[in-house]
């Protein structure tokens, strides 16, 4: 009777790991973008070059993490005079400050999507951040999905502004595998 207790506790702690995937984002597959309102009009930008591992597994997130970075100095607006002084130390210093990082402390459960409550770091200020977003199965891996408003001051982006909000929408869509 022991064995087979002791199998089936063995059977489950094995299932349980063999779940959890250890991912990696796919950055030409994967977006990074963010609105901010600015002489009253949106502008939209983009990120490249995410990297980073990703522990996912929905039955059991406390064994779940993450743990991204994007290179600042791909900012993308569509504008090149724009982008060249949003990589001013003014706003990201990327020659200072190359990667934007999010690591997840903790990963809960929100009715059939998820939050990851973890820390932001832009521009070597560091924030904790909630993340909503979805996983959904995705070639072999996953595919998550979410959208968090941010100030822009909390990190040294920029300084006040009559014309540039503080605040902007990041919409993330990270294909992982």
């Amino acid at each position: 009777m022991k064995k087979i207790i002791f199998t089936m506790l063995l059977f489950t702690f094995s299932s349980n790991i063999l779940l959890a995937q250890n991912l990696v984002p796919i950055d030409n597959e994967s977006s990074v973008a963010f609105g901010i309102k600015n002489f009253g009009s949106t502008v939209n930008g983009k990120f490249t070059g995410v990297k980073g591992k990703i522990v996912f597994n929905p039955q059991q997130l406390n064994a779940s993490s993450i743990n991204v970075t994007i290179d600042a100095a791909t900012i993308n607006t569509s504008n090149g005079t724009r982008d060249k002084h949003l990589k001013k130390d003014g706003y990201f210093d990327v020659a200072k400050y190359p990667t934007i990082q999010f690591i997840a402390t903790k990963i809960v459960a929100s009715g059939s999507s998820y939050i990851a409550e973890g820390i932001l770091t832009i521009k070597g200020i560091s924030k904790n951040i909630s993340l909503p977003f979805t996983a959904t199965a995705y070639k072999g891996g996953y595919n998550f999905i979410g959208e968090i408003s941010l100030n822009r001051r909390d990190f040294k982006v920029g300084s006040g502004s009559l014309i540039l909000s503080d605040n902007l929408i990041a919409k993330l869509n990270i294909v992982a595998r």
